[in-house]
């Protein structure tokens, strides 16, 4: 009876560790590992990731110089460094068309403020595409039609990269849904895009191009690069 009693407290104990555990975000038994570090990419064209995430010291030193140039081209009050993390799809579609005229400032300068705030009121984006390529791909043909009514707009070399991470996460959708005749028409036009992006002089686009070039996938996992 003694040692039943105390298999039961034991018992107790453990559950309640667990328990105290799994409300610090931890999982009884996993290892600890530090956050994820997002992509440079994925900071710039998802938009749900505050600066304050990109820690240079957390990335490899060919990485690094891209980051330090882009983190010293945000201003210090800039929402981009301060935003918290939406709660809800409505809020978010809200913030990440702020933080893409913040994005469009730091990159390409103040005196593009007024056609990034222009645009990113225009721009059809979700708060989740849902695993399918309608939604990044919508985008991208946005910006066509954009850059083929406004020719001279300053902020194409930001479009064109934005165009080229659509693009791609509508690659990685349409593969996972094995949409055969699309995927690879998605393919070539990312790379025709990502070619354009890398004809700009400005030394953030070229850098953040090799970042989105650099990553495994930019949406779904296991669908290879275009």
């Amino acid at each position: 009876m003694k040692l039943h009693w105390m298999k039961h407290i034991l018992r107790s104990v453990c559950i309640a560790v667990c328990v105290t555990v799994v409300s610090g975000e931890w999982f009884c038994g996993a290892e600890t590992r530090p956050p994820e570090t997002p992509s440079l990419s994925e900071v710039v064209f998802i938009g749900l990731r505050p600066t304050k995430e990109l820690n240079p010291a957390h990335y490899p030193k060919e990485v690094q110089p891209c980051l330090q140039t882009y983190l010293a081209a945000i201003a210090p009050n800039s929402y981009l460094r301060t935003f918290e993390v939406p709660s809800n799809s409505e809020k978010a579609v809200r913030a990440r068309r702020r933080i893409m005229v913040e994005q469009m400032v730091a990159i390409l300068g103040q005196e593009v403020h007024a056609e990034a705030e222009m645009f990113s009121e225009e721009v059809p984006l979700m708060g989740e595409w849902e695993g399918m390529s309608e939604g990044p791909v919508g985008e991208a043909n946005f910006v066509d039609n954009w850059l083929r009514k406004r020719s001279g707009t300053p902020i194409a070399p930001f479009l064109h990269l934005f165009k080229a991470h659509r693009l791609r996460a509508g690659y990685e959708a349409a593969r996972s849904r094995q949409e055969e005749d699309l995927w690879p028409i998605l393919a070539q036009r990312y790379r025709e895009a990502i070619k354009r992006a890398r004809s700009s002089t400005n030394s953030l686009i070229l850098c953040i191009a090799d970042d989105l070039e650099a990553q495994p996938f930019v949406y779904l996992k296991g669908y290879e690069r275009p």
